[in-house]
């Protein structure tokens, strides 16, 4: 159910952002943001309880919804510009840590699904290329973010970071994987459902886990 509500509002959130933000309603917006951090928030409090979350992830919804609630009694914005920055940045820099020596990429990771072991090594070498990418396309979507947020009209930076950011992410995912199948192909054809599938199989040992800086480096 967590996992369902955190997928909901991963891709809702940022639509209802920008069709407020469209509609001259900002202040609507920063409610939304407010609502969702306590959602969040209240989820992770329930994991911590269980399981254990990492405290960072709590306190940051703690801190976006203070912010959002300070913006709603002072009748400002500014909250809305710090989710884009910082969700760029925390994604960027879990595939940034799968970079340092002695772990796999997350890219190469995730071929593991596919495989069901490790990947050949052309395309383990590969996935290391690709996770170098992502890092590069999250940190520049994040720093875009903010001089969008400190140049451009409002409507603008939501168009970017609510809405393009999101379909440049779905085109260059695809664009990898066409790659590979013109590069790689003999060493079979995938696609992003297929990862999916090969995850919700788990067919490996250590099967259904994502390291973070703890992997096994390819070779």
């Amino acid at each position: 159910m967590r996992v369902v509500l955190q997928a909901l509002g991963m891709v809702f959130y940022p639509l209802i952002v920008h069709l407020l933000i469209e509609l001259d309603r900002p202040w609507l917006a920063v409610a939304g943001l407010v609502v969702t951090s306590a959602i969040y928030l209240t989820l992770l409090v329930g994991l911590q309880r269980r399981s254990g979350a990492h405290p960072a992830w709590l306190g940051l919804y703690l801190g976006l919804a203070v912010l959002g609630a300070i913006n709603l009694l002072t009748h400002a914005h500014w909250a809305l510009f710090f989710p884009p920055v910082i969700i760029n940045l925390a994604i960027g820099a879990i595939f940034a840590l799968t970079l340092r020596p002695g772990s796999t990429p997350l890219v190469t990771q995730m071929m593991r699904f596919e495989y069901h072991g490790e990947p050949p090594p052309p395309l383990a070498a590969y996935g290391r290329r690709l996770t170098i990418m992502w890092v590069g396309f999250f940190a520049g979507v994040a720093l875009l973010s903010v001089v969008l947020a400190l140049t451009a009209p409002l409507v603008v930076w939501s168009l970017f970071t609510n809405i393009l950011n999101y379909v440049f992410a779905v085109l260059l995912l695809f664009a990898q994987f066409f790659y590979r199948w013109l590069r790689y192909r003999q060493y079979g054809v995938f696609m992003p459902w297929d990862t999916l599938r090969g995850m919700a199989r788990q067919p490996w040992p250590g099967r259904g886990h994502l390291t973070v800086g703890g992997g096994r480096a390819a070779k």
